[in-house]
């Protein structure tokens, strides 16, 4: 490895344990608890009941697929484990797509600056997992 592409993952690391941090601080913690609580002005629109638990359900699995993707991020570092890898970080592509798209819906910008550069990392990063060897 060389010292540009140790610096790359140890940065997209770092970004996704912060992303990991801030999901489960809004998605697990502060929509359950606000769900029904704080209104503006005495005005409150009408929520699901099952919003809270739909909101700390979708919080733990985006947590869960970022812890395993970072450790899938470390295992393509080997070629006998880079299989193992492969599969991580395609789901963990596909929630950050998500996590952009809710970030861009609902105008929660911290969620769309940390998909957005998770997604260009992790872009640079499996560009060469995916190659095909040389023959």
């Amino acid at each position: 490895m060389t010292r540009s592409s140790t610096a790359a993952l140890l940065g997209v690391t770092a970004l996704m344990l912060l992303e990991t941090v801030a999901i489960v601080l809004f998605f697990c913690i502060a929509v359950p608890l606000l769900a029904g609580g704080i209104a503006f002005e005495d005005e409150m629109a009408p929520t699901p009941r099952f919003l809270p638990y739909g909101s700390l359900a979708t919080g733990i699995v985006m947590a869960g697929v970022n812890g395993w993707a970072v450790r899938g991020l470390w295992a393509m570092q080997y070629p006998g484990r880079a299989s193992r890898g492969s599969a991580a970080l395609m789901a963990a592509g596909s929630v950050h797509v998500v996590l952009l798209g809710y970030g861009l819906l609902s105008g929660e910008h911290l969620f769309t600056l940390f998909a957005a550069a998770v997604l260009a990392l992790l872009a640079v990063l499996v560009r060469p997992a995916f190659a095909k060897p040389p023959v």
